[in-house]
């Protein structure tokens, strides 16, 4: 009799298993939006950044951005257009130790929540934070992560874990960024890598490992800004140099 109860108590245990769920994290920045300004303003904008420079950088996402990390480790500031993450979930140090170690490059800092008022609504905040670090340019970035049902276009947005070992899911994530002159708000360029991940669902069997495959993506997707970057960085001094 106890045997029984035992099996159907471990039985219960694996259908709630199979059961979980997992829901995506919460949306890109509007990187378009946060940089906008007025037509005359961006004609006008000239490069003023002084060389060798001093970077920035900071991660946005959507306001009252969420993911299942932050929810846990917290890590999430400011109301308003955007919200700065103030973690580094998955930037490694050898991605900003390349950044830092760049030509023409005299060093490279990420912003603090203590430098940013509470309420964000453009540019301008995370600019005078960087100015306060004596920043000549501000690298912003953000992530736009969605999950996708064996590769249809539909966008999941409650992912079902530990079930069909056939169904497929597909993590795509889009890595954007701009880089900001701190005094004037010229754009010297905008940047942009793209990541795909396939599992099977049951390979998921905790929200844990879905948020993990989550973090790899963006991961391999920072590492693909960074090369973009580093590209694109001769030019980028080159037209700062010349006056744009």
């Amino acid at each position: 009799m106890h045997t029984r109860i035992f099996l159907v108590f471990v039985a219960g245990l694996a259908l709630l298993n199979g059961c979980a769920t997992y829901i995506p994290p919460s949306g890109r920045a509007d990187l378009a939006a946060v940089s906008s300004s007025s037509m005359q303003e961006s004609l006008s904008a000239r490069p003023a950044a002084t060389f060798p420079a001093a970077i920035a950088a900071v991660r946005i996402q959507a306001p009252r951005y969420r993911s299942y990390y932050t929810e846990r480790e917290g890590g999430v500031y400011g109301e308003g257009r955007y919200s700065v993450i103030t973690v580094q979930e998955v930037e490694e140090e050898a991605d900003l130790e390349r950044l830092s170690k760049l030509p023409d490059v005299s060093g490279f800092v990420t912003l603090s929540r203590l430098l940013l008022p509470p309420t964000l609504e453009s540019d301008r905040e995370l600019r005078e934070a960087a100015a306060r670090l004596k920043a000549d340019l501000l690298l912003v970035y953000t992530f736009d992560t969605t999950f996708h049902k064996n590769d249809a276009s539909t966008t999941l947005t409650v992912v079902t874990l530990g079930l069909s070992p056939t169904r497929r899911v597909f993590v795509r994530v889009t890595a954007s960024a701009l880089v900001i002159d701190t005094r004037t708000g010229f754009i010297y360029a905008a940047l942009e890598a793209n990541e795909r991940r396939q599992a099977t669902t049951n390979a998921w069997e905790s929200r844990e490992t879905a948020d993990r495959a989550r973090q790899d993506a963006e991961k391999a997707a920072f590492k693909s800004l960074v090369r973009d970057f580093e590209e694109n960085w001769p030019r980028m001094v080159a037209r700062a140099k010349q006056g744009a």
